[in-house]
C-alpha cells in the first residue's frame, strides 16, 4: 500500500481537534464482552504485529508465536490502562512487548549468548525496528480506516481517492479511467483526508 503520501495529510494540518461520539477503541476493548471492539483490535493488531515480527526476520510460525504472545498479554492486562489520551501507553508497552518478543525467539534460533547473529543483523537494519514498528502501526490503523471509509462512500468517489492518492497516479488518468473532472478529483481527496483524518484520531484516541 503507497501510503506515506496519505499518512503525511492525515498527520500534518487536517488531524485537529475532532468531535466524536464513539468512545476510543481502547476504551472500548477493556469490556472483555465487547465483541465488535475485539473484533476490531484484532483486524488492526494482527496483521501489524505479524507484519512486524517477518519484517525483523522470523519465519512464520515464530512471527505467530509473538502475535499470539501480544494479543494474550493485552487481553489480560488492558485493565490496567488508564484511559488518558495524553500518556499514549499503550503503544509504548505494545512496542516494548514485540520487540522483546521477537529478541527472544532470534536469539533462542542461535548461541546461547547475549546477542545472536540473527538479532544483531536486525539492529544494523536501515529503518530500525522502532522505526519499522512506527511505520507498520501507522499503515495498519490506516489500512482500516480505508477499510471501513470504503463501505461509507460511493465507489467511484473510493477508486479517486485511491488511484490519485495511494497509487498517486496522474489526476489525467484518474479522470479519463472514471470519467471525472479534475476538480472533482481535487474535492475528493481533501473530503476524504478530511474523514480519515477524523477516523484515525478516533481510532488513536488513548492509545499513540
Amino acid at each position: 500500500m503507497c501510503s506515506a503520501n496519505v499518512i503525511e495529510c492525515v498527520t500534518g494540518e487536517v488531524w485537529g481537534p475532532v468531535d466524536t461520539t464513539r468512545p476510543s477503541l481502547l476504551l472500548r476493548i477493556r469490556n472483555r464482552s465487547d465483541a465488535d471492539a475485539w473484533r476490531t483490535f484484532d483486524a488492526i493488531y494482527r496483521p501489524m504485529l505479524q507484519r512486524f515480527a517477518h519484517a525483523c526476520g522470523l519465519n512464520d510460525a515464530d512471527a505467530e508465536d509473538v502475535t499470539q504472545h501480544c494479543l494474550t498479554a493485552t487481553c489480560k492486562n488492558i485493565g490496567e490502562f488508564a484511559y488518558d489520551p495524553k500518556k499514549g501507553r499503550f503503544k509504548s508497552w505494545l512496542r516494548t512487548m514485540v520487540n522483546n518478543r521477537v529478541r527472544d525467539l532470534l536469539r533462542a534460533r542461535g548461541e546461547q549468548q547475549g546477542d545472536t547473529h540473527a538479532f544483531q543483523q536486525v539492529q544494523r537494519r536501515e529503518p530500525s525496528p522502532d522505526e519499522v514498528f512506527e511505520k507498520i502501526w501507522m499503515e495498519e490503523h490506516l489500512r482500516h480506516c480505508l477499510h471501513e471509509l470504503r463501505m461509507e462512500v460511493e465507489e467511484t468517489t473510493f477508486r479517486a481517492f485511491w488511484n490519485y492518492v495511494m497509487e498517486e497516479q496522474p489526476v489525467e488518468r484518474v479522470c479519463a479511467e472514471l470519467g471525472i473532472k479534475p476538480n472533482n478529483v481535487y474535492t475528493i481527496k481533501w473530503r476524504m483526508t478530511e474523514r480519515i483524518a477524523a477516523r484515525m484520531k478516533e481510532l488513536l484516541d488513548g492509545i499513540e
